[in-house]
C-alpha cells in the first residue's frame, strides 16, 4: 500500500487524539515555565509523573464517559456530569501530586498533614478546566465521529438503492429488445430461411457479449458502441438495404464511461421510427461521440420525422430516469428534429 492510499484510508482514534493533544499540552507547558525546569532540580522527573497520573486519569474518563454517551441524554445532563466530575478529577489529581512531591522536593509537612484551606479549594477549582477541557472534546469527537459514521453509512445506502434502480431499469431494456428481434426472426423464417439463420446467429452474439457486462453499471464507451453495432448489425440483416448506420468517436474517448446499454433503446427508436416515417426510403442512422470539456456528449440521428408518441415511448422515459439516478442533475437529454431529421444529444460528465 503506497502512502497516498495509506493517508486516504488513516483514520484517527482514540489514542492518536490523546498522545497528540497531552504532547501539545507538555509542551506548552515547558514552553511557557522554562525557569522552573532551568532553575527547579528534579522538575522533568517531576512534570513526568504529572503527565503520567494526568495520562492515567483520562483513560479512566473514557471509559466512564462511555457508558454515559450511550445513556443519550439531554446536553444540560452532559454539562453537569462533565463539571463534577472535573472537580473530583482535579482533586484527585492535586492529592496524587502532593503525594509525590516529597520524591523530587523537600516539602513540610507530609501529605497528609499538608491544610486543606480555601487556597487549596480554590487551586483545585481553577485547575478543573484541564479535565473540562479534555471531557467537552472527548464527547464532541465522538459526536463527530458517530455522525461522520452515519453519513457513510446513509451514503452506502444511497449507493446501493441507485445501483439496484439502475440494474432495474437496465433490465427493462433486454426483454423489450429481446421480444421485437424474436418477433423479427419469426418473420423472416417464411422469407427468408438464410437471413433468420443468421440473424439468430447475431442475435445469440449479442446476448452473449451483452452478458459480459450483466452486472456492470458503468462501461467504457468503447465496449458500449461495441455492443450497438452489434444490435445494429441484427437490425441490417432484417431491413437490408433500407438502412445504413455510422459510428463515429475519437479514440482517446474510447475509455470513457458511459452508462451501460443507455444508447440502446435510443438507437432502437431511431430504427424503429425512422423505418416507419421514411415511407420505404433508406433511413440513415448516425451515432457520434464527443468530448466538450468537462461532458461527454453521445448524439444519435436518424433520418425522417419525429413521431410525438416516442417521447412518452418506454425508451426515452427509460433514459430519462437512467440518467436521473446516476447523473442526477448532471446530466442532461436534448430532443431536436425536423421533417427530415431526428436528433438526441445526452450529456453526462467525462470520466475515465
Amino acid at each position: 500500500m503506497n502512502i497516498r492510499a495509506y493517508l486516504k484510508n488513516f483514520k484517527l482514534t482514540f489514542w492518536h487524539y490523546q498522545l497528540i493533544g497531552w504532547t501539545i499540552y507538555m509542551a506548552n507547558e515547558i514552553l511557557t515555565s522554562l525557569d522552573f525546569f532551568t532553575k527547579t532540580k528534579n522538575a522533568i522527573p517531576y512534570v513526568i509523573v504529572a503527565f503520567v497520573v494526568f495520562f492515567a486519569e483520562t483513560i479512566g474518563l473514557r471509559y466512564l464517559y462511555r457508558y454515559f454517551y450511550n445513556l443519550r441524554r439531554s446536553p444540560v445532563f452532559y454539562i453537569l456530569l462533565i463539571s463534577i466530575i472535573s472537580l473530583l478529577c482535579s482533586f484527585i489529581m492535586r492529592e496524587l501530586l502532593m503525594m509525590v512531591e516529597p520524591l523530587f522536593f523537600d516539602c513540610s509537612p507530609a501529605w497528609i498533614d499538608r491544610v486543606r484551606d480555601n487556597k487549596y479549594f480554590g487551586a483545585i477549582f481553577l485547575s478543573a478546566w484541564l479535565p473540562f477541557v479534555w471531557s467537552i472534546l472527548y464527547f464532541v469527537i465522538r459526536y463527530y465521529q458517530e455522525l461522520q459514521n452515519e453519513i457513510q453509512k446513509s451514503k452506502a445506502l444511497q449507493l446501493q438503492t441507485v445501483k439496484a434502480q439502475l440494474k432495474m431499469l437496465r433490465y427493462q431494456l433486454n426483454p423489450h429488445f429481446l421480444f421485437n428481434s424474436l418477433n423479427s426472426i419469426q418473420g423472416l423464417m417464411y422469407k427468408d430461411v438464410r437471413k433468420a439463420d443468421l440473424m439468430l446467429t447475431e442475435l445469440s452474439e449479442f446476448l452473449r457479449y451483452s452478458l459480459k457486462h450483466n452486472n456492470d453499471i458503468f462501461i467504457p464507451l468503447r465496449e458500449e458502441f461495441e455492443i450497438m453495432e452489434k444490435y445494429l448489425f441484427i437490425e441490417k440483416i432484417r431491413f437490408s438495404d433500407k438502412l445504413l448506420y455510422t459510428i463515429e468517436y475519437p479514440e482517446e474517448i474510447g475509455n470513457a464511461k458511459i452508462l451501460s446499454f443507455l444508447t440502446q433503446p435510443l438507437i432502437e427508436n431511431a430504427v424503429k421510427y425512422g423505418m416507419r416515417s421514411n415511407h420505404n426510403e433508406i433511413t440513415h442512422i448516425v451515432i457520434r461521440a464527443t468530448r466538450e470539456g468537462d461532458k461527454l456528449c453521445v448524439v444519435i440521428q436518424n433520418s425522417g420525422q419525429w413521431i410525438v408518441k416516442e417521447e412518452q415511448g418506454t425508451g426515452i422515459q427509460n433514459t430519462k430516469e437512467r440518467l436521473q439516478n446516476a447523473y442526477s442533475y448532471n446530466s442532461s437529454i436534448d430532443i431536436n428534429y425536423n421533417d427530415q431529421m431526428v436528433n438526441v444529444e445526452i450529456k453526462i460528465p467525462y470520466d475515465e
